[in-house]
């Protein structure tokens, strides 16, 4: 497919990507924005919220300990769900607004249903920032189950496996049991379908680390 008519997302990587099988449908692929440095450094810093569970943990004082550590994560909405244009548009630089007006358009939707195998021109889309601090993981999981496609493009400046928070395809519940570990470098991308045994994680990053893991995270939910 031709990406002539994006501003922002590598629609041609996207449909260059391979969508594999085990243990469960996933691709993997590079280069997914067309200017990556620019969107790294106009990637939004005000706005975010911090997890749920992380507020219930300092609300019971329970700050800086492990589960907190654990929950050190803060989103940030470019689309709501269904939405039609972006979130808080006035404080966000031109070049995320091309990138809302890329996962607004028909030839994303067409691409992504192409790779995936599944139609996702029907379904409520939703796109969020992601900002994961020291200490921060996710437990090993399966995604819910209208929660179908997700499409995840990684935009931290000078990241390295070594300093954690890679992305890990498992072939069951158990957090060792580690196919595939992906870093988020800057501009590595991944999509998932998701299916009943689709497990995945995201290792720890170390605590006293300075810097944070920053994506882009895009849904498409099945009602």
């Amino acid at each position: 497919m031709s990406s002539t008519t994006t501003k922002a997302i590598n629609l041609d990587a996207l449909g260059s990507a391979e969508m594999r099988t085990a243990p469960f449908p996933w691709a993997y692929y590079t280069d997914a924005m067309r200017d990556p440095d620019g969107l790294i450094a106009s990637f939004p810093t005000e706005g975010f919220e911090f997890h749920s569970q992380r507020r219930v943990l300092e609300t019971l004082g329970k700050r800086d300990t492990d589960a907190w550590y654990q929950h050190n994560v803060a989103t940030k909405a470019l689309l709501e769900l269904g939405a039609d244009k972006p979130h808080d548009a006035a404080n966000l630089d031109d070049r995320w607004l091309a990138v809302a007006d890329d996962l607004l358009s028909a030839e994303y939707r067409e691409c992504l249903s192409d790779l995936t195998g599944h139609d996702v021109r029907r379904l409520r889309m939703q796109a969020h920032f992601w900002r994961f601090g020291e200490g921060a993981w996710f437990t090993p999981h399966v995604d819910k189950p209208h929660k179908i496609v997700t499409h995840l493009m990684y935009l931290t400046d000078n990241w390295t496996a070594e300093m954690g928070g890679c992305f890990r395809v498992l072939r069951s519940d158990d957090p060792a049991d580690v196919h595939t570990e992906i870093p988020p470098v800057p501009n590595n991308a991944i999509v998932l379908r998701r299916t009943d045994n689709a497990w995945h994680s995201v290792s720890a990053i170390p605590r006293g680390h300075d810097r944070s893991r920053r994506l882009l995270q895009v849904w498409f939910w099945d009602d």
